[in-house]
């Protein structure tokens, strides 16, 4: 009797020391009825995104600017043009919804919480007591549709009025009899300026009825001055300044030859703009670094050509290169080193019976306790 409670007691004790959990790829993975199992994935593939701020010049020519030394002004706009400069330019990266990699989670305890984004990827694996225990979700995307690399962009332009419309609506305004068509010339311009300075000179003089107060006569010289500006603006032209953002996305794929930098166009720009992905190969440096930050003891890592069919008592993960990406301008260059999962690798990492929390965007493990 004592020799099969002692036996009793070592399975009991072995089973504890069993693994809570194991993944497969999903190709390998048991098709066991009695064990909960998540198909989770792995994005392979990141985005970077360059939100670039433009400084946009919009310079018009005046109707009478062939006619300005009839007033004498300079600094004449002799023709339209519009020009842009960049002012500032934000480099991040998003992770791309497909390509994925995909696995299979299968728990072998009622103990353990699995949290997974809409996306399918993990966001964290913990051990909970059994009062707590959640009821399973499953999440199967085992096959999804890949889509070709494309450079995607989105423009935030300002609201414009349809010129095609103007002219419908002032003939039929002069249908009826609410619009008149007059002829003015250059010369009329000039004479209705002379016209109000000296308006202007009646107001701070005071010989206008009402001019006595400083405030009124302050705004009343004001208003004259910006319908002077106006006509003013018939010769020499008019120039507005506005900023405008548009984003741009990007897919690069690692070079062939590993010690080139890549350089690539942000396709649509109105100033033409390359990306320089630079070479560093910090995946390894990157690896270690991370693992002894979230765990001073870190778990084994396997390769994942190497993995046997039976699984591994653990999770898969990626870990994205970090490339420092550059776009440089006249004025000046502008650049941020960003994580690019297709620069770097997805590794499968023992993690028996640790809590871990997920990056559900990259794939990548924040922590591991």
């Amino acid at each position: 009797m004592k020799r099969i409670v002692l036996i009793l007691l070592a399975g009991i004790g072995l089973a504890s020391c069993s693994s809570t959990y194991k993944s497969y790829p999903v190709e390998y993975a048991p098709n066991d009825i009695n064990k909960t199992t998540f198909y989770y994935s792995v994005p392979t593939t990141t985005e970077v995104v360059f939100d670039v701020t433009f400084i946009k010049t919009i310079r018009q020519k005046g109707v009478f600017a062939n006619q300005s030394n009839l007033l004498g002004v300079k600094n004449v706009i002799t023709e339209d043009e519009v020009k842009y400069e960049v002012k500032d330019i934000k480099i991040s990266s998003q992770a791309k919804t497909s390509p994925v990699q995909q696995f299979a989670l299968i728990l072998n305890s009622d103990k353990v919480n699995v949290m997974q984004s809409p996306q399918g990827t993990l966001e964290s694996i913990n051990f909970v007591e059994r009062k707590h225990h959640p009821k399973p979700q499953f999440n199967l995307n085992i096959e999804q549709e890949s889509e070709p690399n494309i450079i995607s962009q989105k423009t935030i332009e300002p609201i414009q009025t349809s010129i095609a419309a103007k002219p419908i609506f002032e003939n039929l305004l002069q249908q009826k009899g609410m619009l008149e068509k007059v002829n003015f010339t250059a010369a009329d311009a000039v004479k209705k300026i002379e016209q109000l300075r000296e308006r202007q000179i009646e107001i701070l003089s005071g010989g206008l009825e009402g001019t006595y107060i400083n405030t009124t006569v302050d705004y009343m010289y004001k208003q004259l001055d910006e319908i002077i500006d106006g006509y003013v603006a018939l010769f020499t032209g008019t120039e507005t300044i506005v900023e405008e953002t548009r984003s741009f996305t990007l897919t690069p794929l690692k070079p062939i030859i590993a010690e080139e930098d890549l350089v690539l166009p942000l396709n649509n720009s109105p100033i033409p703009l390359l990306a320089r992905f630079h070479t560093n190969n910090q995946t390894e440096i990157f690896k270690k670094n991370t693992v002894k930050a979230i765990n001073p003891n870190p778990p084994a890592e396997i390769n994942i050509s190497e993995i046997k069919v039976e699984g591994i008592e653990g999770v898969y993960s990626a870990v994205p290169e970090v490339v420092l990406i550059s776009v440089e301008t006249p004025n000046k260059t502008f650049s941020n080193r960003v994580e690019i999962n297709q620069y770097g690798l997805i590794r499968a990492i023992t993690t028996k019976n640790k809590n871990i929390e997920f990056n559900p965007n990259t794939g990548v493990i924040k922590s591991i306790r």
